[in-house]
């Protein structure tokens, strides 16, 4: 059977008793042995306190279902809560005639000798009762018969519950499956072979206290059922907080509703969502889901519905209390940080930064493009867009969590062309001037546009690799060195020898390459060129 949720004071039970049959293992004193007889004495005393609320609960129930006008299903609860009186008087009496027993035939059949320490001490005895003659056997059967009627009397009024057995072989107690010694012993040879008669009243009068408690459990969930409980009227009484708005601006002011709340444990409510059932924990129903919308109004928030439902019991009779519950879902604003976010650049690395604040820690990013790559970005909702060649429009869809939250769209610009210039021993070629001596090398620079250099360093190198430098004579071209390949610096010795004072030198630049951010080159056309003049 699947097993109830035990109380506190039930495993504190049950957690004892196995550290006390431990013990009888080991070679202890007679002193001992009277601890398990003042055990029994209050479990006892424990027994009798459940044997008297629980008629009285049987009592309570009667009365309130003819209080209620008698009506059928009132008084099949009434029935079944006399049912489960009778069972469990019957399996105590059973239980008491076990201990009556093998105390007398461990005293001989003396019933005044039987707290006698002498035979407290006996093991043989109750063992040879209770193991041998297989009156355990039939204890096991009849405990485990006791958890099945009881299943059964409740579930003929609707009732769902169910009890772990209290006659367990050693394999199933989670306590004993490791160790080599026991783990093989059945429920008799486990609990009575060569135990000591202390023990073994204790540990009947045990089952006893057990019975007790599922009796009081079963009863309890009858009495629900009738409005006839333990304990009346409201026993979860909680302070509630209903505030306008969680989230407050600075400066301005939160309002809220405080008020009880109040329930009953016995009514064993149940509810629905949406036409689901959902987990009802201590007569409360959690619902979780993730809000959505079509359309928004001109404040971008759109009203939305749900249904749910609470059942429970009103004197035996079900009773339905519908909700509808409105609530407003505002559409998520996307904010997008970057250095420029008018406008992406083609085949270049742009790093977008996309948030939506109203998501608050559930924002749980993925996005799509349209138009371009993307990469992962180094932290939460960050993103690397790289657009193709000729891409004019890129479309970025967000998501979060699965759920799609918006798009949106950037235009996608060409690179700035970079500035030609020429340098000459580092230094910018000045027209005005002209070179006085004839070096020995030129420096070619495209230096970027400013802006773009600041904001996309690693896509902005940009170096000359198609062109000439031509010598002019009298107007007319001298020699020439033909740039093939991309390069900054380069040397004018093919052709020094042959320049002279009143020659010019005549740059021409055809196209340049751009090493981007993955050190990816990018040849562009160019039209650019240059005089130099030889004093």
């Amino acid at each position: 059977m699947a097993g109830g949720k035990e109380t506190p004071r039930q495993k504190m039970i049950g957690m004892m008793y196995l550290v006390l049959t431990a013990l009888l293992a080991l070679q202890i004193k007679d002193s001992v042995l009277e601890k398990f007889v003042l055990m029994e004495a209050g479990l006892e005393t424990s027994n009798a306190v459940f044997s008297t609320s629980n008629s009285q609960v049987v009592a309570n129930i009667d009365k309130a279902a003819r209080d209620q006008g008698s009506k059928e299903s009132d008084m099949a609860v009434v029935n079944a809560a006399k049912s489960a009186r009778a069972k469990t008087t019957e399996i105590i009496d059973y239980l008491e005639s076990v201990k009556k027993e093998v105390g007398l035939v461990s005293s001989g059949g003396d019933e005044a000798a039987i707290y006698e320490r002498s035979t407290l001490k006996k093991y043989e005895e109750p063992s040879n009762y209770l193991v041998e003659k297989k009156n355990a056997d039939e204890m096991k059967t009849k405990l485990e018969a006791y958890n099945a009627e009881m299943t059964s009397i409740l579930g003929a009024v609707g009732i769902n519950k169910s009890w772990s057995s209290l006659a367990l072989d050693a394999s199933e107690i989670e306590f004993y499956k490791d160790n080599p010694e026991e783990k093989g012993k059945d429920f008799a040879n486990l609990n009575f072979y060569k135990t000591p008669l202390a023990a073994v009243l204790a540990q009947v009068t045990f089952y006893q206290n057990q019975i007790y408690a599922r009796e009081s459990e079963a009863l309890g969930l009858l009495g629900g059922r009738v409005g006839a409980t333990a304990v009346k009227g409201f026993d979860q009484i909680t302070g509630t907080v209903l505030p306008t708005s969680n989230i407050v601006t600075a400066g301005t002011e939160f309002e809220a509703e405080i008020f009880l709340t109040a329930s009953n444990s016995a009514l064993e409510p149940t509810m629905t969502f949406k036409g689901q059932p959902i987990q009802v924990e201590n007569g409360r129903g959690k619902i979780k889901f993730k809000a959505s919308a079509n359309s928004y109004n001109k404040d971008n928030l759109s009203e939305q519905t749900f249904q749910a439902e609470i059942k429970y019991s009103d004197g035996g009779e079900m009773k339905t209390v519908p909700i509808t519950h409105t609530y407003m879902v505002a559409q998520p604003v996307i904010e997008v940080k970057a250095e420029a976010i008018q406008n992406l650049f083609q085949n270049c690395a742009n790093v977008l930064q996309i948030n939506v604040p109203s998501l608050g820690p559930a924002y749980n990013p993925s996005f799509t493009l349209t138009g371009a790559q993307q990469k992962a970005g180094s932290k939460k909702g960050e993103v690397v867009v790289i657009p193709g060649s000729g891409t004019r429009t890129v479309a970025i869809g967000v998501s979060s969590g699965g759920a799609k939250i918006g798009d949106v769209s950037f235009t996608v610009k060409s690179i700035p062309r970079p500035n030609f210039k020429v340098l000459v021993g580092g230094s910018e070629y000045n027209p005005e001037k002209g070179l006085a001596t004839v070096p020995n090398s030129i420096t070619l620079k495209l230096e970027p546009d400013a802006d773009f250099a600041k904001n996309f360093p690693t896509d902005a190198n940009f170096f000359v690799s198609k062109g000439k430098i031509l010598l002019i004579k009298n107007n007319r071209q001298s020699g020439s060195i033909d740039i093939t390949d991309a390069g900054t610096d380069f040397s004018l010795a093919p052709i020094k020898s042959r320049i002279a004072s009143g020659d010019r030198l005549v740059v021409i630049v055809e196209e340049y390459t751009r090493l981007n951010y993955n050190k990816e080159r990018e040849v562009v056309k160019y039209n650019g060129n240059a005089s130099l003049n030889i004093n």
